[in-house]
């Protein structure tokens, strides 16, 4: 199929990158985020947490579950945390804003960018390094991650999630998704299964049938799963979350 728009979902910052990466392909873009962030205190939401937090040490482990995660979450651990405890990050974005920061990562996920791949990558670890002793601070956002929780309980870590961000709905950009209406083609980029599920019941039916007309382009198996619910014409699978692999995608189906 020929399309002419693509339609991005992701958040404002990563979709604004994606659009000025696909300019040069001759392609309309058309970004609408499911969700903004915003910051929440740790301190006042949690302050038993953040005190356990501020005392960690080489044997605890320190885990940033998305970019945003480092946005809202680094700002508030004061510098010398992390120069003890250990540091993980949840995907190559997570990682790469990590060390865009100044802050070394000690693991991250051998494959994959979810909560079942870094804890995959823990299991591997020698029994010394998830024994019980061992504390585990989950940064987060409200709702997410209890799988993380869970499984690092599992593994023997004192696991705990400190909420440092929050999503709230972003607003229509009913101007831009008007430029869908009459489109030849629309391709959908989806990388979040909230996302879809928030945008299904958001945006306005004519605008919604309209995107489940054409492509859809997902980043993961489990995402190619929930999206055929949705009924989209075809659904393509990029090799990663990230931009780069995202427009080499697209570029395959032009």
């Amino acid at each position: 199929m020929t399309f002419t728009h693509v339609f991005i979902s992701r958040p404002q910052r990563e979709a604004e990158e994606l659009a000025a990466m696909l300019a040069p392909l001759g392609l309309q873009t058309v970004v609408q985020p499911a969700f903004d962030f915003v910051p929440l205190d740790a301190r006042r939401e949690d302050p038993d947490t953040c005190a356990e937090l501020e005392s960690a040490t080489a044997s605890d482990l320190v885990v940033f579950t998305s970019p945003r995660a480092v946005t809202h979450g680094l700002a508030q651990l004061p510098r010398e945390v992390m120069l003890r405890a250990r540091v993980a990050a949840i995907g190559p974005a997570t990682a790469s804003a990590l060390a865009a920061a100044g802050v070394r990562v000690g693991i991250s996920s051998a494959s994959g960018f979810s909560s079942e791949a870094l804890l995959e990558s823990l299991a591997a670890e020698s029994a010394t390094a998830t024994s019980q002793r061992n504390r585990a601070f989950v940064l987060a956002a409200p709702g997410g991650r209890q799988v993380l929780v869970e499984g690092l309980a599992g593994q023997g870590w004192q696991a705990k999630l400190l909420l440092v961000y929050r999503s709230e709905p972003a607003e229509l950009d009913r101007a831009a998704l008007a430029l869908l209406q009459d489109a030849a083609g629309v391709l959908s980029v989806w990388t979040s299964g909230n996302t879809m599920d928030a945008l299904a019941k958001r945006l306005p039916p004519a605008i919604w049938f309209r995107l489940c007309e054409g492509d859809w382009l997902v980043i993961s198996a489990r995402l190619q799963r929930l999206a055929r619910a949705y009924g989209p014409s075809r659904i393509h699978l990029a090799s990663g979350p990230d931009n780069g692999a995202i427009v080499a995608a697209i570029r395959s189906i032009l």
